[in-house]
């Protein structure tokens, strides 16, 4: 029976030193352990004595950290916000221009310019040249509203262009919003009556929420 275990416990302390080190690979990888074995000397009948020192590391990200602070969010959605209605009311004040100028409002417009002897061509010609430069509230309002250093024949554009503008908005602005390419109709179609307001109070039009 010595002889037996002269021979087999050398083989046995092997096998077990070699699984003893996969358990401490496997532990460090998992758990970020330092495991050691003790520098004394086991005997056969004691099995061996492992050594395990646990250092925890403080590498676990913030998740708090990570996610955008409630001020950002709320001033992202204020942009927003103010980026939509800015487009909303420059693409009214394009869609207004281009219906005045067309032969669909010419009908509507002819006893109006008459009673304020101005000549269509004029009233074209000045509302063309600044269709293009139609972007917000402060070019529309200027187109609506007649200003000191204006001379008779443009406070009599303005009115005209007022005039229109005001039908378009309540009969033909519905049609547009469907049929044009604008996005977030439902905005659009949400804010005609704000619009139609400012339009009859131009002096009023300094900002414009939905």
């Amino acid at each position: 029976m010595q002889i037996y275990f002269k021979y087999y416990m050398p083989y046995l302390k092997n096998k077990i030193l070699k699984s003893s080190q996969k358990a401490q690979d496997s532990l460090q990888e998992s758990l970020q352990v330092k495991v050691e074995e003790s520098t004394e000397d086991s005997k056969p009948d004691q099995g061996i004595n492992i050594k395990i020192e646990v250092k925890i590391e403080n590498d676990v990200p913030n998740l708090k950290k990570k996610q955008p602070p409630l001020m950002n969010e709320k001033l992202l959605l204020k942009k927003k916000s103010t980026n939509s209605t800015k487009n909303i009311v420059k693409n009214f004040g394009r869609a207004m221009v281009t219906f005045t100028i067309s032969k669909v409002a010419f009908p509507y417009l002819e006893t109006r310019l008459k009673e304020l002897d101005l000549d269509y061509k004029d009233f074209r010609n000045y509302l063309v040249e600044r269709k293009e430069n139609m972007d917000g509230i402060s070019s529309l309002r200027a187109l609506l509203l007649a200003d000191e250093t204006d001379d008779e024949m443009v406070i009599a554009i303005k009115e005209a262009f007022q005039y229109s503008a005001e039908i378009f908005v309540k009969y033909f602005s519905v049609n547009w919003i469907y049929h044009s390419k604008v996005g977030d109709k439902k905005n659009h179609l949400k804010a005609r009556f704000k619009i139609l307001r400012r339009i009859r109070e131009p002096e009023y039009f300094t900002y414009f929420l939905i």
